[in-house]
């Protein structure tokens, strides 16, 4: 039957699967496709899909037949669509990431003949998922492609000999999209070969497509905007070359824009985000890029105006629907419609109506629904009529269900939408079928699911929950992912609901609920009495089966944190947010406050409180020296524990997230509260391990102090702390130890963690920044050492000799002075000032100078702009402090790691207490260690500094427990 538009310019008259050929008898040797090494010409991609084509009759495809194609961006994945349109099969685009139960549903609107897909692709494990359908649509061909002996997608198992083909009519189904829709059943959205490569033409020629066009799908291939808006159709109709990137990831994306000189890209607002980061510190070359495509959901004015400036590129704003209508600003707007509006219809022959609630079309500039048709959207679903009846106006327009209003200058800018769902990264996912799921978990009374603004995802997805008992995120994600849902579609919160906000009329405020957000989470606290000293409670407490833990003790107090709720961990490149669950989000780019900021920002809790660790190796990014080459190795790892303990003056506090933890934490303390019974050390072994610590590396150590020296003495600084780390070769104890050392030092402060990779325990001596909640800032260098006895007649004698030795005064009175002028750098102005002045302090087995300094934080800064300006101490670093870090890189042969770092307690309020990892022992992948070091200056002495480091480890060295 003739199409009302086939008289328009452009439409075709062949359909795509001969589009196809055309193209290859005007392009032949030109390069059609690209992916990893394979590089396909235009003809060689018209051969594969001609003996795809056979090779798909032979296994049984007829015309008129369809067959779902489930594959990541591929060679194979497109010369199987061309091959299906030339037998006139038509193919069913899902997106790589569907699970069982939106492929179930495909299977039973459609019927599909045959299912083809990888094993496995990424995280996708589509056996699995074909054993669970199989049984059930037995009649359903599973073509999967070996993705160990193929794993280019090369489809070389599916081809057989060329054979002819009766073309299919031009106005006959091509293919089959999915809309996601607001009731959660997928619709199938039919699209025609003349009316596809109608869109795909006008978005080629609304981008300026030509021969030399060099595409790179961002996207997935089976998402409308990648395949046809221009896509890959609308480059390959224009002669260009389309590079197919896997994944999204920039390290994949900004190589390939630089090895083929890449043209234009699509992209969502999310991605353009991590672009914008990445493109900080990447240094691809990629200004080859002229047009950069956002579509998916509304890019954000400041954010589209980063695009031109940062990339160089001209920005080209897309709005639209696999539906059919596309709008987009065209490459000549002047940027004010660029950067505010999302364009106008890409064919003059698109119709709009713009109406209220009552249907009544609103005035020029006003809000109301977007309804449309035209020459390529369509005037049903596929097998749907229910569906069809409420999509589709009497008239035959379709209503769309996003809000928009229109500028006198003819293009929409995009406000909303009316149906409920959640626009989550540019996927339109149906709160409707979330809900469904969710109401059949036995626990859960009423579950209400609502769109979070999410600057990141665009919106997020919020399960507001009302149940019989406390669920977790975790517990919810399960749950679904057992109902076989995709991964995209899960929560990324939760609220848990006792009393639902209401309307005027009593219905629940879906409004409120999203305002609400995800900062409404709150802790559940109690407390009672011990009759034990703490640290007898902390190391009973310990020692259990948790995940991992921080004991901090500050101020006559024990902090502690058990087990992990969420997790923040900065690398050398990005700044990543962890769940129960696993990766929510990350932050790719060289600005690490700004995303560590936005990572604190992202934490699903209105108040909470921390523990973390900080590397050495962190300094590196605070003074622009690269310590480490490991972009897998975490410079700052923070930890909010999901239950809280804090002991102090015969009480231990606790919290919880629910009552159920709650209780059980109580529990816990209660078995926690006894007195401990352990085993002393080991005097004649200790007495073996102290000759170890004042022998090992002595030698070596004082060459190294004595290299030193001399680079001091000829400018190159003026002084550095070295170190030296002692392996001892026995399994030791590190909580015994813990309890043993703590019962026989005097530190600022104690530590015990056991957080991912880091296994440590320690006293330290000094802490290198305190921040209260009324933004006071203080710090504590310590330098100048002496021994430490049990003898106070060789005590006295000792600090008499350290307060009047000029080589350790000097060596104060320089870290004072920096420690003076960092603080300043983040102060208000004159608040800084030096409150104790080379007092002595007793830590242990040593005697030190200690000052102190206080200011006020200044209104512009944040508690880690004092840590980056006082990190790391003086004391454990030198003077300047980038270059004391070349040479702490140059003269010691391994990364510090934790040794000479921070480990922290902070919240929410601004507090943080960060403490010098000093006297402690470590347990290392390579055994138990402990390390200490000295400061040197132009008038050390390498034996004198090799004592003192010796010195310093008996703090922890004369307390340490062997394993029973």
């Amino acid at each position: 039957m003739k199409n009302q538009y086939s008289d328009l310019e452009h439409w075709p008259a062949k359909p795509l699967g001969d589009q196809l050929t055309l193209w290859a008898k005007q392009y032949t040797d030109q390069i059609s496709l690209v992916s990893g090494v394979n590089r396909l010409t235009y003809l060689q991609l018209d051969k594969l899909s001609s003996r795809l084509a056979s090779g798909f009759y032979d296994r049984g495809v007829r015309a008129r037949d369809t067959v779902l194609v489930q594959m990541p961006n591929s060679i194979g994945m497109i010369a199987s669509l061309f091959a299906l349109f030339r037998i006139g099969a038509c193919p069913i685009l899902a997106m790589p990431g569907q699970k069982s139960a939106d492929i179930d549903a495909i299977c039973q609107l459609a019927s599909p003949v045959a299912w083809l897909h990888p094993g496995h692709f990424l995280a996708n494990d589509y056996v699995s998922m074909g054993n669970v359908l199989n049984d059930k649509y037995p009649h359903m061909q599973q073509w999967r492609i070996d993705d160990v002996k193929d794993p280019d997608f090369m489809m070389f198992d599916y081809q057989s000999d060329e054979r002819e083909f009766p073309s299919p009519p031009v106005e006959s189904v091509a293919l089959l999209l999915l809309s996601g829709g607001s009731t959660g059943t997928p619709k199938l959205i039919p699209r025609t070969h003349s009316d596809y490569y109608y869109n795909a033409f006008l978005a080629a020629k609304a981008c300026n497509l030509n021969s030399q066009s060099t595409y790179l799908t961002s996207l997935a291939v089976a998402h409308n905007f990648t395949l046809s808006c221009p896509g890959v159709l609308g480059t390959l109709l224009s002669g260009g070359k389309v590079i197919l990137a896997q994944t999204a990831g920039c390290d994949e994306l900004f190589p390939l824009i630089e090895k083929e000189k890449v043209t234009i890209t699509a992209l969502v607002p999310p991605l353009v985000n991590f672009w914008l980061e990445w493109k900080e510190w990447d240094n691809s070359d990629i200004s080859s890029l002229q047009v950069m495509q956002v579509g998916g959901s509304k890019l954000d004015s400041q954010l589209a105006s980063k695009v031109k400036k940062v990339f160089n590129c001209q920005l080209q704003q897309v709005f639209g629907m696999a539906e059919g209508l596309i709008c987009c600003t065209r490459l000549d707007d002047p940027d004010d419609v660029i950067f505010n509006t999302q364009g106008r219809p890409l064919s003059s022959h698109d119709q709009i109506k713009i109406i209220d609630k009552n249907g009544i079309p609103v005035s020029l500039g006003e809000s109301g629904e977007l309804l449309t048709k035209g020459p390529y959207t369509i005037n049903n679903y596929y097998n749907v009529t229910t569906q069809n009846e409420s999509s589709f106006s009497s008239d035959g327009f379709y209503r769309s269900g996003d809000i928009v209003k229109m500028t006198p200058e003819g293009n929409l800018i995009v406000e909303g939408r009316i149906k409920e769902q959640i626009n989550r990264a540019g996927e339109k996912i149906s709160v409707q079928e979330i809900e469904t799921l969710l109401n059949e978990h036995p626990d859960i009374k009423n579950s209400v699911v609502v769109a979070v603004a999410d600057e990141n995802l665009g919106e997020r997805i919020c399960a507001c929950i009302e149940s019989s008992r406390t669920l977790s995120l975790s517990e919810i994600r399960l749950f679904l992912q057992n109902k076989n849902i995709s991964d995209y579609k899960l929560p990324d919160q939760i609220m848990l609901i006792n009393q639902w906000p209401l309307t005027a009329v009593g219905k629940i405020d879906k409004r409120k609920l999203s305002e609400m957000g995800f900062r409404n989470i709150g802790w559940l606290r109690s407390s009672i009495p011990v009759d034990v000293e703490s640290l007898d409670v902390c190391y009973n407490l310990l020692d259990s089966n948790w995940s991992g833990f921080v004991a901090y003790e500050r101020k006559n107090s024990w902090f502690i944190g058990l087990d992990c709720l969420s997790e923040i961990t900065l690398y050398v490149d990005r700044v990543e947010l962890k769940n129960e669950s696993g990766l929510i989000n990350s932050w790719v780019g060289s600005d690490w406050l700004s995303n560590l900021t936005k990572a604190i920002d992202a934490l699903p809790l209105k108040s909470w409180s921390a523990f973390a660790v900080g590397c050495f190796e962190l300094a590196g990014l605070f003074h622009q020296v690269r310590l480490t080459q490991d972009s897998h190795t975490p410079l700052l790892t923070i930890v909010i524990p999901k239950y809280l303990v804090t002991l102090s003056d015969g009480v231990a506090s606790f919290e919880a997230l629910n009552s159920n933890d709650l209780d059980y934490i109580e529990k816990s303390v209660k078995q926690a509260n006894k007195s401990v019974e352990i085993k002393g050390v080991d005097e004649i072994w200790i007495e073996r391990i102290k000759r170890q610590l004042r022998d090992q590396d002595g030698e070596e150590y004082c060459q190294q102090v004595s290299n030193a020296v001399s680079e001091i003495s000829r400018g190159d600084y003026q002084k550095v702390i070295l170190s030296r780390r002692i392996i001892v070769n026995e399994k030791l104890d590190l909580l015994a130890s813990y309890y043993h050392g703590r019962r026989n030092n005097t530190p600022a402060r104690s530590f015990a963690v056991r957080m991912n990779q880091h296994r440590f325990i320690g006293f330290s001596p000094e802490t290198i920044v305190e921040v209260s909640a009324q933004r006071d800032v203080s710090t504590q260098p310590l330098a100048g050492t002496r021994a430490l006895t049990k003898n106070e007649e060789i005590n006295s004698r000792l600090r008499s000799v350290l307060t009047n030795d000029t080589k350790e005064i000097a060596e104060h009175a320089v870290s004072v002075k920096l420690a003076f002028e960092e603080l300043e750098s983040v102060c208000e102005a004159e608040s800084v000032r030096v409150v104790d002045f080379m007092n002595v302090s007793l830590r242990g087995s040593v005697q030190h100078l200690a000052s102190r300094l206080r200011g006020k934080l200044s209104p512009e800064f944040t508690p880690w702009h004092a840590l980056a300006a006082l990190f790391p101490a003086v004391t454990a670093s030198g003077i300047p402090k980038a270059s004391a870090l070349k040479a702490i890189n140059k003269h010691e042969e391994q990364e510090r790691g934790a040794y000479s770092g921070t480990v922290m307690w902070l919240n929410s309020e601004g507090e943080m207490d960060a403490a010098l990892i000093l006297r402690s022992l470590f347990h290392l992948p390579e055994g138990f260690a402990l390390q200490a070091g000295a400061g040197i200056i132009d008038q050390s002495v390498p034996e004198r500094e090799l004592e003192e480091t010796f010195e310093k480890l008996q703090s922890v060295g004369s307390y340490i427990v062997c394993q029973k």
